[in-house]
């Protein structure tokens, strides 16, 4: 059988050479769009970093009986932090907001990574953190964040509302598969490859996704102010409008 080192080295393989390609492609990202394509660059590098770490065996623990890596934990807690970041500073929110979505992710895998295993009033509190999370940047996305983007230049509003939907289902999913696991519906071997899988989804299918739509942001596609400026007046359209597009 694959062992567990072995599936984390072909997950920094897999990292390592989407690193290679976006830093290849962030010199003709243009300048506008270059800030936000950075901080994919950061989160595609901690995997790459965190992942070859695991694999070599590094910062393994016992939590609660269940073997916790340090460095797939704190890979977890940057790369989903930024990646909500970024899907929120592409609506030009507020910093408040900015912080709050920034820090939930953060809130959410430390809950599940030394809550969800504990058992009893610990447990509970962590599935509420976890899923009432989730539910909770879902409602803040299509209400208040949705209705900040309605002042945006119309090729960005899109990019927002695609990244946004794209985040949404994918975490909605790692959310899922990761209960499911739990309750022991898979074996060790098939969570450490789903999980994997999923993880290396995430990060490189997001990340490769806004590369790909970058001239979004470029020129009228930025001609908001920053994160928590008064935007540009643009026509505003309904999350319907832009599904037509």
């Amino acid at each position: 059988m694959i062992s567990a080192s072995l599936l984390h080295a072909a997950a920094a393989v897999a990292y390592g050479v989407t690193l290679v390609v976006l830093l290849a492609r962030l010199r003709r990202v243009p300048a506008s769009a270059r800030r936000y394509c950075r901080l994919l660059v950061g989160v595609v590098g901690v995997g790459f970093a965190t992942s070859a770490l695991a694999a070599a065996g590094v910062g393994a623990v016992t939590v609660n009986g269940r073997e916790l890596l340090l460095p797939s934990f704190a890979n977890d807690v940057v790369a989903y932090s930024l990646l909500w970041a970024v899907t929120a500073m592409l609506a030009d929110v507020p910093r408040r907001t900015l912080a709050f979505v920034t820090g939930l992710p953060a809130l959410q895998v430390v809950a599940f990574q030394f809550g969800a295993t504990a058992g009893g009033l610990l447990a509970l509190v962590s599935i509420v953190v976890v899923i009432g999370g989730h539910l909770v940047l879902a409602s803040l996305f299509l209400g208040p964040v949705w209705r900040d983007a309605q002042d945006l230049p119309d090729e960005r509003r899109l990019l927002h509302w695609k990244s946004r939907n794209l985040l949404l289902f994918l975490i909605g999913m790692l959310i899922a598969f990761a209960f499911v696991s739990l309750a022991g519906a898979f074996t060790e071997f098939g969570t450490t490859v789903i999980s994997q899988y999923i993880s290396v989804l995430i990060r490189v299918g997001f990340a490769g996704f806004l590369f790909a739509n970058a001239d979004a942001l470029a020129d009228g596609g930025d001609a908001a102010t920053p994160v928590g400026g008064a935007s540009t007046p643009e026509r505003g359209r309904s999350a319907p409008d832009v599904a037509d597009d």
